[in-house]
């Protein structure tokens, strides 16, 4: 069975803050990206069932920016990530030619990820996570900045 990747109307996005909770632990900022006429929802849909989800806010004055993005846990490693990555950088030329997306310096596998994905390191949001109080940690290193990677489309209709 084929995953397919659709734009979710903003009607129906509110059943995608449950799988993009993963992505952000606060569940009021997702519903207000979504509520965001800048920004677009994606959903990745295996028979009937939503197993991932992406949040972009989309911008003619460059760059964009992937907010969010998750995958049911059961489904990781399995490729739908990286359909919906693809699926949003091939959408990218219609918007502009570059975007960004960011995770914490201890998401080690999140920076892989973006890296396999074709995004480059751009810069580094220091102390971006300092508002987390006790701070979180992945493999031993505290969630202190934000590491934020760009993707350049080779293309661009605008």
């Amino acid at each position: 069975m084929s995953v397919e990747i659709v734009a979710v109307p903003d009607a129906d996005t509110g059943p995608l803050v449950a799988l993009l909770h993963d992505a952000e632990e606060d569940d009021e900022r997702i519903r207000a990206a979504l509520r965001d006429p800048a920004c677009r929802a994606y959903a990745a849909r295996l028979g009937g069932e939503t197993v991932g989800a992406a949040v972009v806010r989309w911008d003619r004055r460059e760059p964009s920016e992937l907010l969010y993005i998750a995958v049911d846990p059961a489904r990781r490693g399995t490729g739908v990530g990286r359909r919906l990555v693809a699926a949003v950088q091939a959408e990218l030329p219609v918007h502009g030619r570059s975007l960004l997306v960011g995770t914490a310096n201890c998401s080690l596998d999140n920076i892989a990820f973006y890296q396999r994905c074709g995004f480059r390191m751009h810069s580094v949001r220091r102390d971006f996570f300092a508002y987390i109080q006790p701070p979180l940690s992945e493999h031993g290193i505290p969630m202190l900045d934000m590491i934020v990677f760009s993707y350049t489309s080779p293309t661009a209709t605008g």
